[in-house]
This record gives structure tokens, C-alpha cells and sequence, in this order.
């Protein structure tokens, strides 16, 4: 007996993740390259799966707060 997976995710365009960051597609463009942000390719067609997206953003997370304040 299988056991029931979570249905699939809808993978994202990067337009759409440009949109959700609040950041151009540009940005998305160069994090692409960089290899900061891995995406999946097929043909022309480059689409980013939430699970990447969420590990990115997690990677950037800063716990602390850091002002600099000067007087």
C-alpha cells in the first residue's frame, strides 16, 4: 500500500518571484547566474520551485538587527 504525496507545487516564473521579493527581474537574473537561486530549465523555459525559493530566502535570513546610527 503507497501512501498518499503531497500534490506537486506549482512551480514559479521568475516574474512572479521578481513580484513576491518586491525585486526586478533583473535581480532574479544575476541571483540566477550567480548560482544564488536555482531554478529548473527546460528548453527556453525557466521556472523556480517554493521549496528553492523558501531555502534562498532562509539562507538571507538575519537574526540579528544591525543599525548603525551615528550621532
Amino acid at each position: 500500500m503507497t501512501k498518499p504525496t503531497d500534490p506537486p507545487k506549482t512551480l514559479l516564473t521568475k516574474t512572479q518571484v521578481a513580484e513576491m521579493l518586491g525585486i526586478s527581474v533583473k535581480t532574479i537574473d544575476r541571483r540566477i547566474r550567480s548560482g544564488e537561486l536555482p531554478v529548473i530549465r527546460d528548453g527556453r523555459i525557466i521556472r523556480v520551485h517554493p521549496n528553492d525559493l523558501e531555502r534562498y530566502l532562509s539562507a538571507r535570513r538575519s537574526t540579528r538587527l544591525s543599525l548603525s546610527v551615528q550621532v
